[in-house]
């Protein structure tokens, strides 16, 4: 059977940043913050069930941490005069014993953001429209914002039929066996009146070398000119 990777773990310390900063010195302190990750998480999904979301950073020590969460929509996120904040930190505090700063940073590209876009699609799957419809109009979105690629995948009773099937649309060029690809990947579930549909998204933003060398004929030419 074939094995598949995450295409972001992968990718941490090359093209990807860590989602957790922090540092144990034994190994029952390391399985207690990472445990701890896993719930922070979760709990902030269902604090904030699809705001935008595109990713969390954590950092922490054993008495205190800080929240970065990088959001489509502060304003949602904030409430009235930060409220919503005050009170989100509250009950991380309740819920996990320590105090918990939360910080919120505005994602100027949501299009590029593979969990923003997923949620897109989720929720207008929910909403009974045609999912061929949704996927093009995302694909269309996407490659507007200059990316590379975009991939998606979509699992389940489309179209509302008795058998399950997948379907999988691309646009551009998603190289996923490619470590320079800053890839973008998210999974999630809609929960459709017919049952439960799989998404899958990959966005490839830009690749690291390419980049590198589009900037030095970019400078190459302003000094011809």
């Amino acid at each position: 059977m074939a094995s598949k990777a995450n295409p972001i773990g992968m990718r941490v310390g090359i093209t990807k940043s860590r989602p957790c900063e922090w540092f144990a010195k034994t190994k029952r302190v390391w399985g207690d913050f990472f445990v701890e990750d896993i719930k922070i998480r979760n709990f902030v999904d269902k604090f904030f069930p699809r705001s935008g979301i595109s990713k969390v950073v954590i950092r922490k020590t054993a008495k205190e941490g800080e929240l970065i969460i990088f959001s489509a929509k502060v304003g949602v996120m904030m409430g009235k005069q930060g409220a919503k904040i005050k009170e989100f930190e509250d009950a991380l505090k309740k819920q996990f014993g320590k105090e918990i700063k939360v910080v919120i940073k505005e994602v100027k590209v949501p299009e590029l953001s593979a969990r923003i876009m997923g949620e897109f699609i989720a929720t207008q799957l929910e909403a009974r429209m045609p999912f061929r419809k949704v996927i093009k109009n995302v694909l269309q979105k996407v490659m507007e914002k200059w990316a590379s690629g975009i991939k998606v995948q979509v699992g389940g009773r489309l179209g509302w039929v008795d058998i399950s099937r997948t379907e999988k649309l691309i646009e551009g060029r998603v190289s996923l066996q490619t470590f320079r690809s800053d890839i973008d990947y998210h999974y999630l579930q809609a929960r459709t009146k017919y049952g439960m549909l799989g998404v899958k998204v990959w966005i490839e933003k830009w690749q690291m070398y390419a980049r590198k060398q589009q900037a030095q004929e970019w400078v190459a030419k302003k000094i011809s000119i």
